[in-house]
C-alpha cells in the first residue's frame, strides 16, 4: 500500500532520531507519542478515511522494535512510513506496510527520501531487507519501486487484502505484487535501471488511477487481463525481471 514521491534524493545517518535532507524535505524516525499521532493523521489524509493506522498500533510497533517516520517541508507534515519486523528464509528484515506522502507535494523527492531514511534505519539496526506491496496496476508506483529504487519482485497475490474501505481502494480488488530491497551488506541504497529485453512483457496502464473515475468498466478489464499474465509468470517457468521503458513489466525465465 504505498504511495511514494520519485526525484532523487541524498541522506546523511546520525544517532537516532535519524534524519535525511532532500533539497526542503526534513526525515525524521518517530520517537514520541506525538510523532505517532501525526503519522497516523498524515495516512488518513492520505487515504481518506478515519484511524486508517491507529495511533496505539503504531506506538505498539515501535515498542517492539518496528520504525515509523515522519517528513517534513518547512516545517509541516508531509509524508510519513510506517512498517514492522518480518522475517524471509530465516532472515530478519523489515516489512513496510504504510508509506503516504500528501498529493500537493508527490514529485518533489518526498517518497524517496522517505524511503531511503528506511533503508538507512534498517542498515543500522543489522537488517537484510525491507519489503512492501504494491498495486501492480499502478505504473508510477512500478517505476519507483522497480527502477528508482531497485526492489525486486519476489511473489504476486490475488485480492491480498480483501476489501479495503479507505478512500483509494474502495470497491478495487487487492492484487498486490510483493518487493523485496535489498539492505544487507550493501553500504547505499540500491537503484535500479529499465531491463531492456525481455521474452515476454506484462502490460500495465498509463494511469489506472485516471481510469478508475472516467471508465470503471475499463479498468476493471484491466485488472482481468493483467491478473491473467500474472499468474501465467507466477505459475510458469517464470519471473519479473524489472520494468521496461515502455512502461511495462519484462518477464525472464526463472
Amino acid at each position: 500500500m504505498q504511495r511514494s514521491g520519485r526525484t532523487d534524493a541524498s541522506s546523511e545517518v546520525g544517532l537516532l532520531p535519524l534524519r535525511t535532507s532532500v533539497r526542503s524535505v526534513r526525515v525524521t524516525t518517530v520517537a514520541s507519542r506525538a510523532d505517532c499521532e501525526a503519522a497516523g493523521a498524515l495516512f488518513d489524509r492520505v487515504w481518506g478515511m478515519s484511524a486508517m493506522v491507529p495511533t496505539e498500533t503504531i506506538i505498539a510497533t515501535l515498542h517492539a522494535g518496528g520504525h515509523a517516520s515522519l517528513a517534513e517541508v518547512d516545517g509541516v507534515v508531509v509524508g510519513a512510513t510506517w512498517g514492522f519486523l518480518a522475517s524471509h528464509e530465516g532472515r530478519l528484515g523489515l516489512h513496510s506496510h504504510v508509506t503516504g506522502v500528501l498529493s500537493a507535494h508527490a514529485n518533489a523527492g518526498v517518497g524517496l527520501a522517505l524511503k531511503h531514511h528506511q533503508w538507512q534505519w534498517a542498515s543500522k539496526q543489522g537488517l537484510d531487507f525491507v519489503t512492501w506491496t504494491f498495486d501492480p496496476l499502478v505504473r508510477r508506483n512500478a517505476y519507483f519501486n522497480l527502477v528508482k529504487l531497485g526492489a525486486k519482485v519476489s511473489e504476486y497475490h490475488e485480492n491480498f487484502y480483501g476489501v479495503i474501505n479507505d478512500g483509494l481502494n474502495r470497491g478495487e480488488r487487492t492484487d498486490r505484487v510483493f518487493v523485496m530491497w535489498s539492505v544487507g551488506g550493501s553500504p547505499a541504497p540500491p537503484r535500479g535501471s529499465f531491463v531492456a529485453t525481455a521474452e515476454w512483457a506484462v502490460a500495465i496502464p498509463p494511469d489506472i488511477e485516471a481510469l478508475r473515475r472516467t471508465d470503471p468498466d475499463v479498468a476493471q478489464g484491466w485488472r482481468d487481463r493483467q491478473r491473467a499474465d500474472l499468474r501465467k509468470v507466477f505459475d510458469g517457468p517464470w519471473r519479473i525481471a524489472g520494468y521496461m521503458a515502455d512502461g511495462s513489466y519484462a518477464v525472464v525465465p526463472r
